[in-house]
């Protein structure tokens, strides 16, 4: 696991250098909440390869990611799957400020979640829900989270 974490990181930093997606900057240094999605960059990036909800990913139920003020969040992507037990019809959902913005489908094998944000907020957090809306339904493992905007 340790080695596709340093290659996730690698070939992240040097994609980076070839098709820049904005600059990074210290979340907490600057209150912005501009609507205008001209100027969006990358507000905060994690891979913390954690297992939530369920009854198989211990006493995690969320995670939430802190962007240390409040800030325009344009939109969030994550990698996540849903290859834990032996169901696979897990959604993911996101609040911010704990307000629900959406949920939505976790494959089994993984793949990119893109969440259409479109609010300030400092708080983002996640839940894995079963797909009939069960918060204690299903597992997903969040591998990635990038969060986008002002």
């Amino acid at each position: 696991m340790k080695k596709i974490s340093i290659f996730m990181f690698t070939f992240t930093m040097i994609f980076g250098l070839f098709f820049p997606i904005g600059n990074q900057v210290n979340a907490a240094s600057t209150d912005v909440t501009n609507e205008s999605a001209s100027n969006t960059v990358l507000l905060f990036s994690s891979m913390p390869d954690i297992c939530i909800g369920g009854g198989r990913c211990g006493i995690y139920k969320y995670y939430q990611a802190d962007l240390g003020a409040t800030r325009y969040i344009d939109k969030v992507i994550v990698y996540a799957h849903d290859g834990v037990g032996s169901q696979s019809k897990a959604k993911l959902k996101v609040e911010v400020d704990g307000e629900y913005v959406d949920d939505l489908p976790v494959y089994n094998d993984g793949s990119f979640i893109r969440f259409d944000i479109g609010r300030a907020g400092r708080y983002v957090r996640f839940y894995s829900i079963h797909e009939d809306g069960d918060a204690n339904g299903d597992e997903t493992v969040i591998k990635t989270v990038d969060i986008y905007g002002q």
